[in-house]
């Protein structure tokens, strides 16, 4: 236990250390002002939208829901550029062999960055997204305690983004590849997801086979977004073949980033 804390305070350091901190911190300031800085009553022509009744609670939240939809994936994009650069850093020449020379596994190691790492990640998202929902709380009334669900999914993406990260981070020794193959497989995700657009181009032929088998073996990053609304807003899950297929894809990279890392001659 007492090794698993020196690794995640390390990695709180090297986060502070990086200024990346200071980046969260303006978001969230920005986001309070402006929500703090929202009318008390909303009118037009003299007519109050909120007594009238022509802004009614559902669409309040309904409102809300598309912010934090929006947020949760701004947030990400700013989280893998915070997390990116941590592992390759711990792993780098001249430091990797200190780390190595601890009595302790290289698996057991490897998971506790991981998971020191994730569990920082995931501390900032929810201090900064719970102050800016209270902030919305106290300007448009006592919200929907569905941003709380919305918050767990939203941790639940993000270890599958950071297993992502973790496993090009592990295999280049560099943060900065680690984010330009996320985005690439981000990206492409995001186009096999829309594969049925070529499918009059190719027919019956193997392409078709090889795309559909593509798109399901990749995560679906894009398409668990698609939740954020329906569970923010109470409806609960849309979709959940994106969440569990994603979640065995990056439980599998896991293991072999595990398994590289211990036959890794450093």
């Amino acid at each position: 236990m007492n090794k698993f804390i020196a690794i995640l305070n390390d990695s709180v350091l090297e986060i502070r250390d990086r200024k990346i901190i200071y980046l969260y911190l303006a978001v969230t300031v920005v986001m309070v002002l402006v929500f703090a800085l929202i009318p008390d009553s909303l009118k037009v022509n003299g007519q109050d939208l909120m007594e009238s009744g022509i802004i009614d609670d559902s669409m309040i939240t309904e409102v809300v829901a598309r912010f934090f939809d929006g947020f949760f994936g701004f947030m990400m994009f700013l989280m893998v550029f915070g997390s990116a650069g941590l592992l390759p850093s711990y792993l780098g020449k001249g430091r990797v062999e200190l780390v190595l020379s601890r009595p302790i596994g290289r698996f057991k190691l490897l998971s506790m960055k991981f998971i020191a790492v994730y569990l920082v990640m995931i501390a900032i998202l929810a201090a900064v997204s719970t102050i800016i929902f209270l902030t919305m709380s106290l300007r448009l009334g006592g919200l929907s305690g569905d941003f709380f669900f919305g918050l767990l999914f939203a941790s639940l993406q993000f270890l599958i983004v950071y297993a992502i990260v973790f496993f090009i981070g592990v295999i280049s020794n560099s943060g900065a590849a680690a984010i330009m193959g996320y985005f690439i497989i981000r990206i492409g995700a995001g186009l096999l997801a829309g594969r049925e657009v070529v499918y009059a181009f190719l027919g019956d032929s193997i392409w078709k086979t090889v795309l559909d088998a593509v798109y399901h073996i990749f995560p679906k990053i894009g398409e668990m977004s698609g939740n954020y609304i329906s569970i923010l807003s109470g409806r609960g899950f849309g979709d959940f073949y994106p969440v569990w297929s994603s979640l065995l894809f990056a439980a599998v990279l896991y293991l072999l980033t595990l398994l590289y890392f211990n036959r890794k001659d450093y």
